[in-house]
């Protein structure tokens, strides 16, 4: 196995303890570890290889690099990409608590979303309730969402929370028009018991949702309406969050947004108007949590390496 490569296996593997489901189980021993595979598709996300016919030709001339015996088939490329997801939600969170010596800290930390431009046709809206699909190259799992910054963008949304130094801590993806506060629970649940305040922006505005999770109080430039029959939490939310402390945490998020999407743009080269290599929700999620994993990986290499947090250069340099 590569130096590099090896160095961040066994990185990886003080992370990640396998859950009962993901045990070895009786009959045939597994051939490739799932560390291994997760290092096979960051190297396949660097160097731009994304259909499984070509992943499945670089394997064979360069598996030994990687420490297998002999490379995988191409069904087994794509039955493992596709296993990604769940694998990388137990593992970011792991290497989140692994990198406490990166000086990063869960006290006040930061939910966002950023589309990503699904691949292939638009399909607008007048279509889409009709259930008319004018050019088979629209992906029709993807969907609508408007940014202030950007417009109506058809793709995926990824879900990011992420420290004050730019760091992730856990992330999961959507179709673009999915309702940020409605992932917001699932994206704090294995971090709850270490989070402390998070600051989101008005997307994550809803009561029901901030009553669920008021013990990591979601902080948002929104208040609620001042009302005689307003509730205890409302009261207390508006408050909390109207504070001038309230705000100047608040302040604390923007100089946070762009910089920390702006490293998954560049290492995928997904540009406002680039659009995603893959189609469909399972392909598009296993493709942006493997470039969101690998921005924790770089950081904990730039660390290693003291360099800078954000430096990418000589990381990718190491796997060309």
């Amino acid at each position: 196995m590569q130096a590099k490569l090896l160095y961040l296996s066994d990185f990886l593997n003080t992370c990640w303890l396998p859950t009962a489901d993901q045990k070895p189980k009786r009959g045939k021993p597994q051939t490739y570890s799932s560390i291994s595979f997760l290092l096979f598709f960051m190297l396949m996300l660097l160097k731009r290889i994304h259909p499984f016919a070509a992943m499945h030709r670089w394997a064979k001339a360069n598996y030994a690099l990687l420490g297998w015996q002999q490379p995988p088939d191409r069904k087994t490329i794509r039955r493992r990409f596709l296993a990604l997801p769940a694998l990388i939600q137990q593992l970011m969170p792991a290497i989140a608590d692994q990198c406490q010596q990166l000086n990063h800290s869960y006290a006040c930390s930061f939910a966002d979303k950023s589309v990503f431009r699904a691949l292939g046709g638009l399909w607008h809206k007048k279509h889409m309730l009709l259930k008319v699909v004018p050019h088979p190259s629209i992906d029709t799992e993807a969907s609508w969402a408007k940014s202030d910054y950007h417009g109506w963008r058809f793709g995926y949304g990824l879900h990011l929370i992420y420290n004050r130094y730019r760091f992730p801590l856990m992330a999961t993806v959507t179709t673009a028009s999915t309702k940020d506060y409605t992932l917001l629970q699932t994206l704090i649940a294995s971090l709850q018991q270490r989070l402390g305040m998070v600051l989101a922006d008005s997307g994550y505005f809803a009561h029901h949702f901030l009553k669920a999770i008021y013990q990591q109080l979601v902080t948002t430039p929104c208040l609620f309406k001042r009302t005689q029959r307003m509730s205890a939490f409302a009261k207390y939310y508006n408050d909390m969050a109207g504070s001038v402390v309230g705000r100047l945490t608040y302040s604390r998020r923007k100089p946070s947004i762009e910089p920390n999407f702006a490293y998954i743009k560049e290492l995928t080269q997904l540009t406002a108007t680039n659009p995603l290599p893959y189609k469909g929700l399972d392909r598009v999620s296993a493709y942006l949590l493997v470039a969101s994993c690998t921005v924790q990986l770089m950081m904990y290499d730039n660390f290693t390496n003291q360099q800078e947090l954000g430096s990418m250069e000589a990381f990718k340099a190491a796997f060309q």
